[in-house]
């Protein structure tokens, strides 16, 4: 027999009373109707989860992870995410479960239904992540399909390049000053040692180039040479914190208030995003004042469209953010490829040096002459695959009356995010060797006779890093062209060589693949055209 303490109990009941400062002692009723509110939230609780875990448990999956959303954010937050999405597809196959709302879908073409133009399905919470004012939309957090599309239509003038008569001449400025900052800085002799982080460099070369565009001058990264504002050291703390918050929406919903807001930057800060956030306010008070000079770029271009003050804010953001590190991410995982593979290099270097050889390649490449250099776009198709710039799950929500998705039925209202690291890494569309870098998988695909759709799937699935439908990418075209023009204009001067063999870069996977310690040794090509 079990015998209730009561005089513990009276006493502790006197002490909770005397506590919170209340004139007379609990009563054993207050206390039995406490007790009582509280396992009937419990009940509930438990019980709405066993609802949602039973909604989706057809979906193949780790069981576990269908009775919460904090497994995904630790994948999320652990900076393995790349990794971490590759292995559930490959275990448990296109579809997967990952959260009591929540599957991941690697299949290309359940990924353009959702994306396409008249496809009802929308943008989930998400997205509401990645707003810098927790309560202004941009364009990447829009979840609403009219609004999305009427901002989308007035920003696209800009990302045509008219205002400024074509991105060419701004990119292959940069391109130049990449280049020059490697001649004055860091070419290694036999007699000097002087040894770069390219990761780190690709950043800035790829923020000066949006910059430029964008803002019509460059931030000056590159002329600098150093991290200004320590944006880049800063965004590496971000994007995990984001990409944590995205997994969890119970917590999206706190966005703005505290102490979620006292962890995000502010416009008072003199370093990262708070940085930014001053620089962005200056400038579009400024290009916004009667009387000021028009601009000969994007920002102008926006401007002229009707964007408020509050939108022309949301995309420095998005540009300078969006615009870097995808195009910066591509650059440095793709060299990181070609100098962990001699013959790929090698046959990229014979065409680059066969083009300039037959004036085919100009100095610098033009955007028309990398288009049809056929190794060269096999490359940066193979680079964009094994290391997609963007992994983050960039979830639709599944409109009412529900879907079947790959033989499944999936409930209205659940989150179906993209598998983009397992759709790249398929072997039934990319062969047995697919996680191999070997761009000549491309040039195969276009020879082959007896599989002529075999090549258009393939450049299908890798498009999709850039979205599709009215999801697309507006950028699609600036990021082209820099890989375009940097490779050719690097590999025909230099020669690179990994410093650290046994680790050559660190990699954290959040949203962005993220890279740096990526040091190499750059000499001058004795046959440097």
């Amino acid at each position: 027999m079990i015998i209730f303490p009561w005089a513990e109990y009276h006493q502790t009941k006197m002490a909770i009373g005397s506590l919170l400062g209340w004139p007379w002692a609990l009563s054993s009723l207050t206390v039995g109707l406490v007790v009582v509110a509280c396992a009937s939230a419990v009940v509930a609780l438990v019980a709405a989860s066993i609802r949602d875990q039973r909604r989706l448990s057809h979906i193949p999956g780790p069981r576990w992870m269908g009775w919460t959303n904090l497994a995904m954010a630790r994948k999320m937050y652990g900076g393995r995410a790349h990794y971490d999405m590759l292995e559930l597809e490959r275990r448990y196959g296109p579809i997967v479960r990952t959260g009591p709302n929540m599957v991941l879908v690697s299949d290309p073409h359940v990924l353009r239904m959702m994306s396409a133009a008249r496809s009802e399905y929308t943008r989930g919470p998400y997205y509401k992540a990645v707003r810098i004012n927790p309560h202004v939309d941009n364009i990447f957090s829009m979840t609403d399909d009219r609004q999305h599309k009427t901002l989308k239509s007035k920003m696209g003038p800009g990302y045509s390049g008219r205002e400024m008569g074509g991105f060419e001449p701004g990119i292959d400025k940069h391109v130049g000053a990449f280049v020059r900052l490697i001649e004055r800085k860091y070419l290694s002799t036999a007699h000097e040692y002087r040894p770069m982080d390219l990761a780190l460099k690709c950043n800035y070369f790829a923020l000066d180039v949006i910059s430029e565009l964008g803002f019509g001058a460059a931030f000056g990264f590159l002329r600098e040479d150093r991290d200004l504002y320590r944006y880049n050291a800063l965004t590496r703390r971000f994007f995990p914190f984001v990409m944590f918050l995205s997994s969890v929406p119970s917590l999206l919903a706190l966005l703005g208030r505290w102490p979620l807001n006292a962890m995000g930057p502010a416009a008072g800060d003199s370093a990262g995003f708070g940085r930014l956030m001053q620089f962005a306010a200056g400038f579009v008070d400024g290009r916004l004042a009667p009387g000021a000079k028009r601009g000969r770029d994007m920002m102008q271009a926006f401007v002229d469209a009707g964007l408020t003050r509050d939108e022309l804010m949301q995309e420095v953001f998005v540009e300078t953010v969006a615009g870097s590190d995808t195009t910066a991410t591509a650059v440095r995982s793709t060299m990181l490829c070609l100098l962990g593979n001699p013959a790929a290099l090698a046959r990229l270097r014979a065409e680059i040096d066969t083009g300039i050889a037959s004036g085919l390649v100009s100095s610098p490449v033009r955007d028309a002459e990398a288009r049809r250099m056929p190794y060269l776009q096999a490359v940066i198709r193979e680079g964009i695959r094994m290391f997609p710039p963007a992994t983050g799950v960039l979830s639709k929500q599944v409109p009412a009356g529900g879907d079947v998705l790959l033989g499944h039925a999936v409930p209205a209202g659940v989150q179906v995010g993209h598998n983009i690291c397992g759709l790249l890494r398929s072997r039934a569309l990319f062969g047995p060797d697919a996680d191999v870098f070997r761009p000549d998988r491309w040039l195969e695909a276009e020879a082959a006779e007896a599989d002529p759709d075999r090549l258009r799937e393939m450049v299908g699935a890798v498009e999709l890093v850039f979205g599709y439908g009215k999801f697309q990418c507006l950028g699609r075209t600036i990021a082209q062209m820099e890989l375009n023009k940097v490779y050719v204009e690097l590999l025909r001067r230099f020669d690179f060589t990994i410093v650290n063999v046994d680790k050559p870069v660190r990699l954290l996977s959040a949203a962005m693949l993220i890279m740096d310690d990526f040091w190499v040794r750059v000499s001058r090509r004795d046959e440097a055209v």
